[in-house]
């Protein structure tokens, strides 16, 4: 059995890749499964309605004519309640059976200038991450939220894992790697940077698609 571990229970993620991945159990395929959080202290009465659920829930499909169909998702096998040390995800994202790492957090969780660099000047949240993971706490951001699960991989020798971006952003994949990797730089970290390379991958992953409320 194998893990995906979402970052980023949000609407999109849970009308597309979890909708994906339930219909491919639906045909009998049920190696993997979603564990899913956030790295922020929101949408918690999402969180906890999933969780009372057992992570199920249902699907309003709308056509262009306005017929609606309904579908039960259940590919989400476990919610992690948010907590500010993010000991939980952390754990799900050191686990050798997590394959997957994926997440959505809007293309403005990514921080990135014109040039594809990160623009510390304009986000101060970005540079108090890199400050809390620097202390040795948890990141908030995607950046330090993967360099504290990844860190966490590494130590515990849990093999290489896919980083995964699903958010609506051109070659996400690559743009969000040189990201993560230029915020490892800025941590003065290079264990973990040659650690990174030699084992994740980051494909680029675009869904060119919204989730209207």
């Amino acid at each position: 059995m194998y893990t995906i571990l979402h970052l980023g229970l949000g609407s999109f993620h849970r009308a597309h890749q979890a909708v994906y991945l339930h219909q491919l159990r639906q045909r009998g395929d049920t190696r993997w499964s979603i564990t899913g959080g956030n790295l922020r202290p929101d949408m918690l009465e999402t969180i906890a309605a999933l969780q009372a659920q057992n992570g199920r829930y249902t699907l309003e499909t709308v056509t262009p004519q306005g017929e609606r169909s309904y579908t039960v998702i259940e590919s989400i096998q476990r919610v992690i309640s948010y907590q500010d040390d993010l000991e939980p995800l952390i754990a799900a994202g050191a686990d050798p059976a997590t394959r997957i790492i994926s997440f959505t957090v809007t293309e403005a969780g990514y921080y990135l200038d014109d040039k594809n660099r990160l623009d510390w000047a304009t986000f101060p949240d970005l540079r108090a991450d890199l400050d809390a993971v620097k202390a040795g706490q948890a990141g908030h951001t995607i950046y330090g939220g993967l360099v504290s699960i990844l860190r966490a991989r590494m130590h515990a020798n849990a093999g290489p894992v896919t980083l995964m971006n699903c958010d609506n952003l051109r070659h996400n994949g690559e743009r969000s790697r040189g990201g993560l990797l230029q915020f490892i730089d800025a941590l003065g970290d290079v264990v973990l940077k040659d650690w990174v390379q030699e084992n994740t991958r980051s494909p680029n992953a675009m869904v060119d698609r919204i989730t209207p409320r």
